[in-house]
């Protein structure tokens, strides 16, 4: 089965399943900044476009195509994007 999440008035979206234990999900975010929080450890890979991306203990950067960043479980993090840009997001 296939989840799909969207957020902030459809300006976020993601879809993912759960393979052998594994959560993923493949995700667009339109322009805009977008505050998330995670639950679990968050490790995600930029496709297309670029993020900036802050949380508190982590200096603002920005990850371009092909770039990684992670973000600790039980965080507050923002994610801001000029253009479109995609990327795959993998929990725990």
């Amino acid at each position: 089965m296939i989840d799909m999440n969207e957020y902030f008035d459809g300006k976020v979206k993601s879809l993912g399943p759960k393979i052998q234990g594994q959560k993923f999900t493949v995700g667009v975010i339109m322009p805009g900044s977008f505050e998330f929080g995670t639950g679990v450890k968050e490790l995600m890979d930029v496709t297309h476009g670029w993020l900036e991306v802050e949380y508190e203990g982590h200096p603002t950067k920005k990850y371009s195509k092909g770039q990684s960043f992670s973000v600790p479980a039980e965080t507050k993090f923002k994610v801001r994007a000029e253009e479109p840009a995609s990327y795959v997001c993998y929990y725990g």
